[in-house]
């Protein structure tokens, strides 16, 4: 037979409190067993394991919408799908708090150098070759293309491959990761670069003064143990090409 508890018994059963059963029962997540006579609120000992379980996925930052997903699911494997990717959330937001917090430790902003979490995306890479910073007719020239075939740039880039007066490099355009690039598209190659966490560095002097900002970072990289997962890349935004960041990815997200 069934116990059952008021809802003051309840919340001294599972230490939940009254307010919280309350809210819940307003998002559907927990609704009393049944009213009593005179309309109080009645749980059963079978809802403290559920219960339970709603108070730790809030304590985990799940969403309320997810929770009650969860909780009317039938399908235990899509049930080990939901929690899987939980498991992934809140590690992801683990290493992103370990990062912020090296990286606040190590007082890095006074050394203008920041943190960025890059999003996966596709990059359009072409060869090509110019003086330092004159690459923005070879940018202006290659975004013209893409546009034509109605592919929306998000992120310019330039890797740096050989030279000091004259440039060889790699002009690369960033995409949307789902963007459909089926097409035939005239370029030397297509990455798919991961989500990344990069160490960056605005860059304001110069351009003939950039291999110092190459250095500035690297040298960083190396003091505070940060081990890049690639090369320095140049990060160019605006409509002429002259807001640059340095980038130098360190940890690839999952």
């Amino acid at each position: 037979m069934k116990k059952y508890m008021t809802i003051q018994e309840f919340s001294e059963r599972t230490g939940i409190a009254k307010s919280t059963l309350r809210f819940y029962e307003t998002k559907n997540l927990l609704l009393p067993e049944e009213r009593s006579l005179n309309g109080y609120r009645v749980y059963a000992d079978s809802q403290i394991a559920t219960v339970k379980l709603i108070s730790t996925l809030r304590l985990a930052d799940v969403p309320i919408n997810e929770i009650q997903h969860y909780l009317q699911e039938q399908n235990e494997a899509v049930r080990q799908e939901m929690m899987q990717k939980w498991i992934q959330h809140i590690k992801r937001k683990r290493d992103l708090l370990d990062i912020s917090l090296r990286y606040l430790e190590s007082d890095s902003i006074r050394e203008d150098i920041y943190l960025i979490d890059k999003n996966d995306e596709k990059i359009i890479w072409y060869t090509a070759k110019s003086m330092t910073g004159k690459f923005g007719e070879s940018f202006a020239q290659r975004a013209n293309e893409l546009k034509q075939l109605n592919i929306r740039i998000k992120s310019y880039y330039l890797n740096y491959l050989s030279g000091q007066d004259e440039i060889k490099a790699q002009i690369g355009f960033g995409v949307p990761v789902d963007t459909n690039l089926n097409m035939h598209i005239d370029c030397d190659f297509i990455e798919h670069m991961p989500a990344c966490i990069c160490l960056a560095l605005p860059f304001k002097e110069h351009m003939s003064t950039i291999k110092d900002g190459y250095i500035k970072l690297l040298q960083y990289a190396l003091q505070h143990k940060w081990v890049p997962t690639r090369s320095i890349l140049e990060w160019y935004r605006g409509d002429d090409y002259t807001q640059l960041d340095l980038l130098l990815p360190v940890i690839q997200m999952e």
